[in-house]
């Protein structure tokens, strides 16, 4: 659907991205994580046709667009950025009419969300009263206005309690069942990108230094899984297991009230466990956990 070719772009001879190439696959949920600073944003700008690289192409549909195309693209795209000024004095309904009229788009688009985000009690009042979550929810619904095909959210949570961040991604789910629509989901909350995304490409410094599932990420990084064991009330249980993963390969083991934790390499994951169920007396329980997103991002320099 859309693909960065080498992007570079220079802020008064400072590289804020280099040499960026990657690309997005009609209805995927893609993830673009960074540290202030790391070229995120000039990439979120470039997506949306705000700025142009300096150096680098994007493509959309195989093809370089000119500047008439780029205009005609732009109104494909929806944008939920993280911060977004709304006129107090308007109401809910209003402010989504006026966002409509600016941007192309109807309320009608998008009747069954605006239902979900915003009953009609609340489009009803003045922006004033919303809270930061109702704002939020209302950040939500101009973004799909104009039944975009490609979706862009910077830090789309900010402010939403538990409740208010699921109904926001149940939403979002439906909205991409229904069409195949592209999600850019630029975010912080790493915990948060890890489990909605299909991919994740990470910045720092201006440069894409990982892009990929998160499979392919901890194995490219030869991250090792954990495993932790509930010991059956003895401690030769412990030592024996003990020894029996080590005797795999395990690495970083301890020992302490009854609980072993072990970090296992990947590729000796189904041999381990099948030492270890040969051994199901000595233990109450087991977890294996996968590397998380956010050892990936600390682990990449």
């Amino acid at each position: 659907m859309l693909k960065f070719v080498r992007v570079t772009k220079y802020y008064d001879g400072i590289k804020a991205a280099e040499d960026v190439s990657f690309e997005l696959a009609e209805g995927e949920m893609f993830g673009l994580v960074g540290p202030n600073g790391s070229g995120k944003s000039t990439l979120l700008k470039i997506m949306l046709g705000i700025i142009k690289p300096t150096e680098g192409q994007l493509l959309v549909g195989g093809a370089a667009l000119k500047e008439k195309d780029w205009r005609e693209f732009r109104r494909s795209i929806g944008y939920m950025p993280e911060r977004v000024s709304f006129y107090d004095n308007l109401t809910g309904k209003a402010t989504l009419e006026f966002f409509a009229s600016i941007r192309g788009g109807s309320m009608a688009n998008i009747k069954d969300v605006i239902a979900e985000l915003l009953p009609k009690d609340i489009l009803a009042r003045k922006v004033v009263t919303y809270s930061k979550g109702m704002r939020q929810r209302l950040n939500l619904a101009q973004s799909l206005l104009n039944d975009p095909s490609l979706l862009v959210l910077d830090e789309p949570t900010s402010g939403l309690d538990p409740i208010g961040t699921r109904l926001l991604y149940d939403i979002l789910e439906k909205v991409r069942e229904r069409k195949k629509l592209t999600v850019v989901l630029s975010s912080h909350m790493l915990a948060e990108v890890e489990e909605k995304v299909s991919r994740v490409g990470i910045m720092k410094n201006g440069v894409l230094k990982a892009i990929g599932t998160l499979d392919e990420l901890y194995r490219g990084l030869n991250l090792p899984l954990r495993l932790i064991i509930l010991v059956n009330g003895d401690d030769t249980h412990g030592a024996a297991i003990k020894e029996i993963l080590r005797q795999e390969g395990a690495v970083s083991m301890t020992y302490a009230g009854g609980q072993l934790t072990a970090e296992l390499p990947v590729e000796n994951k189904l041999k381990m466990l099948t030492a270890i169920l040969g051994q199901k007396d000595k233990f109450v329980d087991f977890t294996l956990r996968q590397p998380s997103l956010e050892e990936v991002f600390f682990g990449i320099h």
